[in-house]
């Protein structure tokens, strides 16, 4: 088809639509076999506010006809923060778009149209003349299919000889959602002058000292849209191009020599031009743990007397309200002494005895292990002090109580950046805690068959129907959804037929609960009730094969008579405490996790997987929202980070199952 003209034409103010002499070649896919000439549109990544600022400057709304449409000035996009978002919730006739400023035009001239989008309905490409005689006329540029993930749309076309200016748009006709972004209008007639794109170093920043496993990140932006980005270490390719921003790699340092280094990020964008940023930095991995096997904790045993309070190399530290005292006892488990916290007049914060930090490698795995008795459960966690001195805090999991000396175990995984590490045993609440022969050693674990990666999604959010499963569905992975029961008329949460959807498509209906209380604070009575309500409305809604089998505490909350209640209807507990599930130390009523924050990248994800794969371990990811707006951003994740997870995952060839096909696979081999 050469042209088409839009249908119900008398709706358009009277405008009278004549026959264009022009000749139209829909291109509905990239073409970049030569270099982009200047950008004819104003503002095309919407990203600079107009009047008012809660719209974009030369951009306006240009619906009609009988439907109801919401615009969205978006904060998300292809290559930026913004975009241009339309939902069209119901439809007669008409369309709904944004309309780019007019543009002037030369006569009898060839020109290419192009954006990228993101719709879940086929949508058009059109633009509309004004001659110069006033006259206003429209032509079709061609349809576009839906795409759950940023693909561009472009178009051909040469204008008629009485063209004055041109406004374009991509516009939708139908209910569904349309997203637009990066639109790009070049005159092909004129020699193309080549614009690279532009890119800097985020981290490490120029002149820094690293160690270990270091993130290195750019960001980059192009006005005709950034294919990749190929980061390099003295020249040399650190890892295969991320073609997904935001751009990252991870370097591991400890494979270069101490001394200077130079940090290099070439950007590429989709017509083949690049553009390069560097960093010099200086690697310094001189700090060197103890060697593989032996103790790491300086006086484990806290025999030796700093003075008649205290051990040697050991300190107390509590916060928060509450009464507490520290005793270094003359007793213990083995030899004669042992430390102990006992609390009273609690209402909130922590105490404990922590030994002086260890020396930690980034990306390695610890053993930890010490021996206790209490009278309420406390919990075990990390403070890693980072190469930049900050201190970051991990929960390695809740210790039940216990009357008898028994020993608490748990896996510590160093993150990147980590320069050393001490962990405690925290009491929380009123009660005591007596610990001894504590233990620190590298982990060599004992893997399964093969490493497995689980994708998990709390809370049923709407936005993990909407967003996370089209992108889990394009490449085959089934996730397991822990879903709440009483939020399915809530306009923000998966309604049941969503969740039915789900099902349908191979996803696991797990739960999470009734309402999302903390258990660890319910009666007996409400407790059952959230348990095996929950259960009872999952299967009454989806049948009791496959649903259901599986539980999720909310807030990651649980404690000995949780887990307890929990056992009597769940086949699993997964809960948020940080670590990966080896053959070793694997507890189906407390598996680990990593838990996805907004600041989480698709390097720090590849890092995970690569060592569940090379480890032959079962990683399990913890996701929440996925779009936006984000009701709580800290734990939300944006859709197009979310799809860089999944790619990932996927270029890494780990096989992802979900929670209960991993259980099922897994505790065979036990």
């Amino acid at each position: 088809m050469g042209y088409r003209f839009m249908s119900n034409v008398s709706k358009r103010s009277g405008i009278l639509i004549g026959m264009l002499a022009m000749v139209i070649l829909p291109l509905l896919t990239v073409l970049n076999s030569f270099a982009a000439g200047p950008n004819l549109i104003a503002n095309p990544s919407a990203e600079t506010a107009g009047t008012p600022t809660s719209v974009p400057a030369n951009w306006t709304q240009g619906g009609w006809g009988t439907n109801n449409s919401t615009y969205t000035w978006r904060t998300d996009g292809k290559d930026g923060a913004r975009s241009l978002g339309i939902n069209v919730a119901s439809y007669s006739n008409g369309d709904a778009k944004w309309m780019s400023s007019p543009v002037t035009l030369k006569p009898n001239t060839q020109y290419k149209l192009s954006d990228w989008y993101i719709s879940n309905v086929a949508t058009s490409l059109e633009l509309s003349y004004t001659s110069t005689t006033g006259a206003v006329s429209y032509a079709w540029l061609g349809d576009v299919t839906a795409s759950n993930t940023w693909k561009e749309a472009s178009a051909t076309f040469t204008t008629p000889a009485n063209v004055k200016t041109a406004t374009f748009y991509h516009l939708i006709s139908r209910v569904g959602s349309l997203q637009t972004d990066a639109y790009y209008l070049e005159d092909l007639s004129t020699p193309p002058t080549g614009t690279p794109p532009t890119v800097s170093i985020t981290t490490p920043v120029n002149n820094a000292t690293v160690s270990g496993t270091q993130t290195v990140s750019a960001n980059a932006s192009d006005s005709t849209g950034v294919a990749g980005v190929q980061f390099k270490v003295d020249g040399n390719n650190i890892g295969a191009e991320d073609t997904t921003a935001p751009y990252s790699a991870s370097l591991n340092s400890t494979t270069l020599t101490n001394g200077s280094h130079s940090i290099s990020a070439v950007a590429r964008n989709t017509g083949g031009l690049t553009a390069t940023a560097t960093a010099t930095v200086t690697v310094n991995n001189t700090t060197t743990p103890p060697p593989t096997g032996t103790n790491f904790i300086v006086n484990p045993s806290v025999e030796t007397a700093a003075n008649a309070t205290t051990p040697a190399s050991w300190s107390s530290n509590k916060w928060g309200t509450n009464t507490t005292q520290f005793s270094y006892l003359t007793t213990g488990h083995t030899g004669s002494r042992s430390v102990k916290v006992t609390t009273s007049g609690y209402v909130n914060g922590d105490a404990k005895w922590s030994f002086a930090n260890v020396p930690v490698t980034p990306g390695k795995a610890y053993l930890f292990s010490n021996w206790y008795q209490s009278t309420a459960d406390t919990e075990l966690n990390a403070a890693v002090t980072m190469t930049n001195n900050s201190i970051q805090y991990f929960s390695l999991g809740t210790v039940p109580v216990s009357s008898t000396w028994k020993q608490s175990k748990a896996i510590f995984t160093a993150p990147t950046n980590a320069k050393s590490v001490t962990i405690y045993q925290a009491l929380a609440k009123n009660g005591n805690v007596t610990t001894d022969d504590y233990s620190l050693t590298e982990y060599i674990p004992q893997g399964f068959n093969q490493g497995l990666v689980s994708i998990t999604l709390d809370d049923g959010w709407r936005n993990q129907h909407t967003n996370a499963a089209p992108a889990l569905d394009a490449r085959n992975m089934d996730a397991t959804f822990y879903l709440l029961t009483n939020t399915v008329t809530f306009p923000d949460y998966m309604t049941v037929a969503q969740m039915q959807s789900l099902k349908d498509r191979g996803h696991e209906l797990d739960s999470h609960t009734i309402s999302h209380p903390h258990l660890t604070q319910l009666s007996a009575a409400n407790l059952t009730n959230e348990l095996a309500g929950s259960q009872s409305q999952l299967r009454t809604w989806f049948g009791a094969a496959g649903v259901a089998d599986d539980f999720a505490s909310p807030y990651g909350e649980y404690n000995s008579n949780v887990l307890t209640e929990i056992k009597k209807y769940y086949r699993s507990h997964r809960s948020t405490d940080v670590g990966f599930n080896t053959k070793d130390t694997i507890d189906i009523y407390n598996i680990k996790v990593q838990n996805i924050l907004s600041s989480t990248t698709a390097a720090q994800v590849n890092t995970w997987v690569q060592q569940a794969k090379n480890d032959k371990s079962w990683l399990v990811l913890v996701y929440h929202e996925v779009g936006s707006p984000l009701q709580d951003p800290t734990y939300g994740t944006s859709t197009t980070m979310f799809t860089s997870h999944l790619n990932a995952i996927q270029a890494a060839g780990i096989p992802v199952r979900t929670v209960g096909q991993a259980i099922a696979e897994l505790v065979p081999q036990l």
